[in-house]
């Protein structure tokens, strides 16, 4: 339980640790009943019944130790289910909607496939950045608010929507950790998302139509198999990485430390990651594909010499490996180094054996770009778009975006696309 805590206290002084660590284990559970907690102190507080709650069980202590505390629980109980819904509605709409703005904004998979991928890892942070959001105004809301003083019933209305800038803030974050996507996308999705929120003042009234037992089971039935696909499928994440953990025990197993590093660079746990693919190139030095993640987390943390090593020994030990992607690396790394002639080299040797890959057609039309071989870069750009509009309908959907960067970089140069 500790550890489930701890990401919790982390959100108030680094959001995007915490965030990152919460989606890693998805803990939705914890997360549910810290949300209804953190709602009930808030709300009740705000309403006046702690103060009631705790007059009462005083008031009864005459009667015993037993039932004052019974009647406290009863009433805890009894004030979390009146404060549910607003947990509910974020669990059933929000989550929800930020995963359809999700594959909107960012394209990278259908809304079906990031519902059942990515809603309990989504969940969960959304849980917890709601538990801190509400906990962390429990002391200024104590201070500011008396019940039953002037204008109540208003500031109490207004205090029940202080929590949610810091709530979207710390969404924006989990959206950022679970997706790997830009904060500018992040805060897209949350602000599509968002809209969904006008909805929740009916929240309760939706929920009193659930007190028809028909009603009631027909909703029980419809959501039962989507969301238990949503919590297998979490579950088998889990149970992948447990085994994974067991089988790293061997301490001459590579590929166990290698795909473990996977996992981890999939969920940002870099370091992590780091540690397991060099584990793996410890157990085996021929090791390349943990090589060539280890360059790849290098080029992105700025370390670019080392990434240059890294898939130095890739291409030693095979220069065709992952279908030369290691060379559209090599180039791209070269490029992020100001070393244009070495980029346009490794570009041009990935191309002879990848000329559709849109993604590498445009980076080396940049580098052509940066030599101020300005025909040949524009010809690259229109060589990239071909590959996408050519591409199946499988790789399209992630394709495209490298299209839509090319067809901008003509724009920005003064050139028509073709088929423009």
């Amino acid at each position: 339980m500790r550890s489930r805590l701890t990401p919790l206290l982390k959100l108030f002084y680094n959001p995007l640790q915490a965030m990152t660590e919460i989606s890693a284990r998805a803990p939705y559970v914890v997360g549910a009943a810290l949300a209804l907690f953190a709602t009930f102190a808030y709300y009740e507080l705000l309403s006046g019944r702690v103060q009631w709650m705790i007059a009462g069980f005083t008031r009864e202590r005459s009667m015993g130790l037993l039932a004052p505390i019974i009647l406290l629980a009863y009433q805890v109980v009894v004030g979390m289910i009146r404060d549910a819904s607003p947990v509910l509605f974020l669990t059933v709409v929000f989550v929800p909607a930020c995963l359809l703005a999700a594959s909107i904004v960012h394209r990278r998979a259908s809304f079906r496939v990031l519902l059942r991928q990515e809603y309990a890892p989504l969940a969960s942070c959304a849980l917890y950045g709601w538990a801190a959001a509400h906990l962390v105004m429990v002391i200024p809301a104590t201070l500011m608010f008396q019940p039953g003083g002037p204008n109540a019933t208003v500031l109490e209305s207004a205090l029940r929507l202080v929590p949610l800038p810091y709530f979207l803030f710390l969404i924006v974050v989990g959206v950022h950790a679970v997706f790997r996507i830009s904060y500018g996308k992040s805060a897209g999705v949350v602000a599509l998302a968002s809209l969904s929120l006008l909805a929740l003042p009916l929240l309760p009234r939706l929920l009193f139509l659930l007190t028809s037992p028909f009603l009631l089971i027909l909703v029980i039935i419809l959501l039962r198999n989507v969301f238990g696909d949503m919590v297998s499928a979490q579950r088998a994440r889990e149970d992948f990485k447990r085994n994974l953990e067991t089988a790293t025990l061997n301490p001459a197993d590579a590929s166990a430390h290698y795909n473990l590093g996977l996992i981890y660079q999939q969920r940002g746990q870099l370091e992590e990651a780091k540690a397991s693919f060099t584990r793996a190139i410890e157990i085996d030095a021929e090791e390349t594909d943990a090589h060539y993640q280890l360059g790849r987390i290098a080029r992105e943390e700025g370390r670019l010499g080392e990434a240059i090593n890294h898939f130095d020994a890739v291409v030693s030990r095979n220069p065709e490996h992952s279908q030369s992607e290691a060379w559209r690396e090599i180039g791209w790394t070269y490029f992020q180094a100001a070393q244009y002639e070495d980029s346009r080299t490794a570009f041009e040797r990935f191309i002879s054996k990848r000329p559709s890959d849109a993604e590498g057609r445009y980076r080396y039309g940049l580098t052509l770009h940066q030599l101020g071989r300005y025909d040949e870069a524009a010809a690259e750009m229109q060589a990239c778009i071909e590959a996408v509009r050519t591409s199946p309908a499988y790789k399209y959907r992630a394709e495209k975006h490298w299209a839509s960067e090319a067809q901008s970089f003509l724009r920005s140069q003064g050139v028509v696309a073709s088929g423009q």
